[in-house]
């Protein structure tokens, strides 16, 4: 790879792109981003320097043509010293012909990236996936830099199934607000009432869902977890309290493997879930009384009755004042 790359991508994604552009010269590479207007000064004093900092990667945001011209000797002495990024958000650029530099369309070659990341991680745990579920996931992932921890997810909520459908991937987007309900558990113990009607908010906006199907459906994963959290509570006693995840895990497993009996609706049930989510709800569990989550569940069945048979147009009223009744 030379020192000087020529990106074509688009404003919408520039620092994501920037990021991801700066790893192809180094695992750890420090971004200095720089605009037209200070770009040239800055080059021509870093090209001029004695002493220079590892792994400096200079990104330029759509300079002009001039300016490149009057800088493309310094930067050449860049090479050897730093790498540059010109990145242009926008048309046909076809300026190599004045610079020793390669050139990337971004919006070919992020297609590429996806598809490789996601080949090499199904490859290193072993995992196949459908042609559909990637278009699902690639529809549902569009941050580029969580597609990782997100395919690991996946993988994680597939167990030990070899390949991963369409299926899979729209059930995860359903476990992807697992963490909020966890931080809704955390504000109900405290009591706090402004945090909760502030995480129900932020669920409601994030679900890319009509108003009165996503009040119903926090709703049925909020009735969900208060039994996951029952189901914790009836067996804390028996559960140490692990320090670390992982020593938690191998407990988890080895605990899972004990049942005869496997249920087909696995979701309902604490020991069949996602071992992270596992983990932090015994942790949540404990910071509440038994009464207290019997008293929740109680609440909730009766909003529940209050959320199918009121209009749509009250049914988030409906919930907020519910909840706020319960705490």
């Amino acid at each position: 790879m030379k020192h000087i790359l020529i990106a074509i991508g688009n404003k919408d994604t520039v620092y994501e792109d920037i990021n991801e552009l700066a790893k192809r010269f180094s695992d750890t590479p420090k971004n200095i981003i720089l605009s037209d207007k200070n770009a040239k000064g800055e080059i021509i004093k870093r090209a001029s320097s004695l002493f220079f900092e590892d792994n400096v990667v200079f990104t330029i945001i759509d300079p002009e043509e001039k300016m490149i011209e009057e800088i493309k000797n310094h930067l050449e002495s860049l090479k050897g010293k730093a790498s540059v990024i010109l990145y242009f958000t926008s048309g046909e650029i076809t300026k190599k012909d004045y610079l020793d530099a390669d050139v990337i369309v971004l919006e070919k070659d992020t297609e590429e990236r996806i598809k490789n990341k996601v080949k090499n991680l199904l490859k290193r745990y072993n995992k196949q996936m459908t042609l559909n579920a990637f278009e699902i996931f690639k529809e549902k992932i569009r941050d580029e830099s969580v597609i990782e921890p997100e395919l690991i997810k996946l993988i994680n909520y597939t167990g030990e199934k070899k390949k991963i459908d369409s299926k899979d991937v729209m059930a995860l987007t359903s476990e992807t607000h697992q963490d909020n309900l966890i931080v809704l558990f955390d504000a109900f113990s405290k009591k706090d009432k402004k945090r909760v009607l502030q995480i129900i908010d932020n669920l409601i906006n994030t679900m890319n869902t009509p108003l009165d199907a996503a009040i119903l459906i926090i709703h049925s994963y909020i009735l969900r977890q208060t039994r996951h959290l029952l189901h914790a509570k009836e067996i804390e006693e028996r559960i140490p309290r692990y320090g670390k995840y992982s020593d938690f895990v191998r407990f988890f497993n080895r605990w899972k493997d004990t049942f005869e009996i496997k249920p087909i609706e696995r979701r309902h049930y604490l020991p069949f879930q996602n071992s992270y989510y596992a983990y932090k709800l015994l942790e949540i569990s404990r910071q509440f009384k038994k009464e207290e989550l019997l008293s929740l569940l109680k609440g909730l069945t009766k909003i529940d009755l209050g959320l199918k048979r009121d209009s749509i147009s009250d049914r988030r009223l409906k919930l907020e004042s519910g909840l706020l009744e319960i705490i």
